[in-house]
């Protein structure tokens, strides 16, 4: 398998995945909610930017359903 371009690991472990993906020469990022060894490259809460997707999602299937509902009254 050939990776072209960077990979982008997150959560748990995500540390340890993107040193062995560098060991191999792929270059490699990584993404957490904590910083504890001084390593992880952005420190993000990717559960909370998760969910706030997923509830802008679901707001918006909702005004969708609402909209077709009446349009056809």
């Amino acid at each position: 398998m050939q990776i072209n371009g960077k990979v982008h690991c997150f959560f748990e472990q995500s540390g340890t995945f993107k040193r062995e993906f560098i060991k191999l020469g792929i270059p490699a990022e990584d993404y957490d909610i904590q910083n504890n060894f001084g390593e992880t490259d952005h420190v993000v809460d990717i559960f909370d930017h998760i969910e706030r997707e997923y509830d802008k999602t679901i707001q918006d299937k909702t005004r969708q359903d609402k909209t077709r509902r009446y349009s056809t009254i």
